[in-house]
């Protein structure tokens, strides 16, 4: 069977995920399937496309199939239960990026590495910076280590398992960064089974959603300097109560929405 032929079989999935599977089988890029419509399909690979394709029908992610997912221009493994890189997480990277300056040594810090996208990208496009990150995941941070190696950011990322600020003492850090578990838990079960595969403890934030953003606010003075910047994604309603955590701490806040309009991003600065 030729490419053009696989590709307009009926499926539940989208054509969009079944180029980027039959591409992924054959060793191409899926914007050259389109170039290679004629071509005919080895059945070897024939038969593990329709095979595989089943599982994202059945709404298993097909980035855990593939093994990696494109973020900010860079490609990221992916491991089933570590949340997999969105692009309103890419509003993140770019806010802090427009903000770090590029002339003086900074360090850094992410609570809740999952796959590393966050920090791998400030440090590839960053060389004066330096990060520490955490997870409670030692999966998350087996691929976080992955991810600094395969962009070369390694020896400048520190990674250690604690939750929150555990077990780091007080120290002044330039930057603080974190896309958190933010869901509440109520919504847990409505989930697709597609986002549940990323697991409970990479979606849900607790009963209300919101109290890694009220823990952090309790804490994170004695982490970030005097004009350091915090930078966090918060679920779409959160904003308010987000901001208001911080103010109430003597930051300035600032907020930043995502491609549909949504507030996503929360940026604050110590003073």
């Amino acid at each position: 069977m030729k490419v053009r032929q696989l590709l307009q079989k009926p499926s539940r999935a989208s054509l969009r995920d079944r180029a980027l599977l039959l591409a992924h089988l054959l060793g191409t890029d899926h914007k050259e399937l389109y170039f290679m419509e004629g071509l005919e399909v080895p059945p070897e690979v024939e038969e593990r496309f329709f095979r595989e394709l089943s599982r994202p029908e059945e709404g298993y992610p097909l980035q855990y199939i593939l093994g990696e997912w494109d973020f900010y221009g860079m490609t990221f493994f992916v491991e089933e239960g570590v949340l997999i890189p969105r692009p309103e997480t890419e509003i993140l990277v770019e806010e802090v990026l427009k903000r770090l300056p590029e002339d003086k040594p900074l360090l850094g810090l992410e609570l809740g590495v999952g796959t590393g996208c966050i920090s791998v990208s400030l440090l590839y496009y960053r060389t004066n910076l330096r990060m520490l990150g955490s997870d409670i995941s030692l999966r998350a941070l087996r691929l976080t280590r992955k991810n600094a190696l395969r962009h070369g950011v390694s020896d400048r990322l520190l990674l250690f398992a604690g939750d929150l600020f555990t077990p780091l003492k007080p120290y002044p850090f330039d930057l603080l960064v974190s896309n958190p578990p933010y869901i509440p838990e109520a919504h847990w079960e409505k989930l697709p089974k597609s986002i549940r595969i990323e697991g409970y403890s990479s979606l849900i934030g607790g009963v209300r959603g919101w109290e890694f953003y009220e823990r952090l606010a309790a804490g994170v003075a004695d982490y970030l300097k005097p004009g350091g910047l915090i930078a966090l994604e918060i679920g779409h309603d959160q904003g308010e109560v987000v901001r208001r955590l911080f103010e109430e701490k003597g930051f300035k806040v600032e907020t930043i929405r995502d491609y549909s309009g949504q507030e996503r991003v929360v940026l604050g600065w110590r003073y």
